[in-house]
């Protein structure tokens, strides 16, 4: 007995040992890139009046047209001498492309990707806003208005900066190219999916594609009191099931043991008993290795020795619904339709249950999942709209690329953590794997935890600071590629 406790206490002894070594030696990668920034300061007036356009997102037959085109010759007028220097280019009606010729033809192209369209404005909750949503009126030294971070602020701060550059007789060593869509928000496909597949067809092949859904994230990363600049390296993939079931009805006096609407119940709840397991995606696995040396000793004991802690932190991460969207596929319910009366039973029950799909997850896998845990032969299961899409390619978050651009956002920011991330959401970004493997999501924007719910929602807003150095960090990414 004396033996087996001296092994047991030796075995426990040796595993403290390794969990501290790999503790100790757990370092952050290096992103000392020295970078010379390029100052510009904004007044921010012209994104306040870029705010005024109200270039709502629409299918073609709602969308108002005389908007958009309001909306270029804004653009035009507010920067003559880029208008003047480079050449543009309108796609698909609304999008446009900006081509700045670089001294090197050799090097290849630096994109610079944005949309000019917005989501629209909740009116009942417009009594909410503390300006009106599409005034850009600026309070507290804030612009507010529909579009300030979802993502005029960085269309016309990308913009300003080439104006500033062009005033300074900056010419750029590579050729810039901005790309900016008017359909981001309902899909994207005229916009960015046109005007990459322009550049496929010219046979453009980027150095990389910078487009927004990272930030600079300041009380966002749970242990991590200051900014966080979070890079998407891969964005979640989307698809939508669709759970119906036929029955005969008939008076609810006399129920059947089973109706349609119970039979998409059921299967509803055997599909949340069963979620998608947990794990560590690549871009989380990076996020875990570049945050994780910054984190107070527990924690950063825990994302030392992943292989051990790996449940602990799963369960960590669950506890919020941001962070379990980190680890695994999600599903939920988002429409139910039955039932047409009180007193009758229902013939027919439909449901749809969305999915935002990790890296290795298809839509074509989840389907075949639901059909097999769905055993009921009452109830159908089919791929929602016949559309579905996987999750984007990962660009590498140890390339020279993903190195440089943590250097630049260094430049202007130099107290900020840099790591890599996994977009939640969908992007244009995901349009331009055909021109380059490395397409890196970030928008210099700055945002703190209670600014979430701005996005899409009331009183969005930027930073008169956030969006001049926004400016910045345009002008020295450019001014160094």
């Amino acid at each position: 007995m004396k033996k087996i406790l001296l092994i047991l206490a030796l075995g426990i002894l040796l595993l403290l040992c390794v969990i501290l070594v790999n503790t100790l030696q757990f370092k952050a990668p290096d992103f000392s890139v020295a970078i010379p920034p390029t100052t510009i300061n904004s007044d921010g007036k012209i994104l306040s009046e870029a705010v005024s356009y109200q270039t709502i997102s629409h299918k073609r037959e709602m969308r108002n047209d005389s908007v958009f085109v309001g909306f270029h010759a804004f653009l035009e007028q507010s920067f003559p001498l880029l208008h003047s220097k480079l050449d543009k280019e309108v796609v698909n009606e609304h999008s446009l492309l900006y081509t700045w010729v670089g001294a090197d033809l050799s090097k290849k192209p630096l994109v610079l990707a944005a949309h000019m369209d917005v989501v629209p404005v909740d009116y009942s909750s417009k009594k909410d806003w503390d300006v009106d949503p599409f005034s850009g009126e600026v309070k507290d030294n804030y612009i507010y208005g529909r579009g300030t971070i979802d993502d005029k602020g960085s269309l016309v701060a990308i913009m300003e900066s080439i104006e500033n550059l062009l005033n300074q007789g900056f010419k750029p060593s590579r050729t810039i190219i901005l790309a900016f869509g008017h359909d981001e928000e309902i899909g994207g496909d005229e916009g960015a999916g046109g005007i990459a597949k322009l550049l496929e067809k010219r046979g453009t092949k980027a150095w990389m594609v910078i487009d927004e859904g990272g930030t600079l994230a300041t009380g966002i990363v749970p242990g991590v009191e200051g900014t966080v600049a979070l890079i998407g390296t891969s964005e979640k993939g989307y698809v939508s099931l669709e759970i119906s079931a036929n029955m005969a009805g008939g008076h609810s006096s006399m129920p059947e043991p089973i109706n349609a609407l119970e039979a998409v119940n059921r299967a509803l709840f055997k599909l949340k008993e069963n979620p998608l397991p947990d794990r560590f995606s690549e871009p989380i696995q990076g996020f875990i290795s570049h945050i994780g040396p910054h984190l107070p000793f527990v924690q950063k004991m825990a994302f030392a020795n992943t292989w051990l802690f790996k449940p602990l932190i799963f369960d960590t991460y669950k506890k919020s619904a941001s962070g379990a969207a980190l680890i695994h596929t999600t599903q939920v319910v988002t429409m139910f339709n039955s039932g047409l009366k009180d007193n009758i039973v229902p013939t027919r029950a439909r449901a749809v249950i969305n999915y935002r799909l990790l890296p290795g997850d298809s839509p074509e896998g989840i389907l075949a999942r639901a059909q097999r845990l769905i055993t009921d032969t009452i109830v159908k299961v089919t791929l929602y709209d016949d559309f579905g899409t996987s999750a984007s390619p990962i660009s590498n978050h140890a390339s020279d690329e993903f190195h440089f651009l943590a250097g630049a956002i260094r430049a202007v920011n130099p107290d900020v953590i840099v790591s890599p991330y996994l977009v939640l959401g969908a992007t244009d970004g995901r349009y331009y794997y055909n021109i380059s493997d490395k397409v890196f999501r970030f928008s210099p924007i700055p945002l703190q935890k209670e600014d979430l719910s701005r996005i899409h929602g009331i009183n969005e807003r930027v930073s008169l600071i956030g969006y001049s150095k926004s400016v910045s960090f345009y002008a020295t990414l450019i001014k160094n590629s």
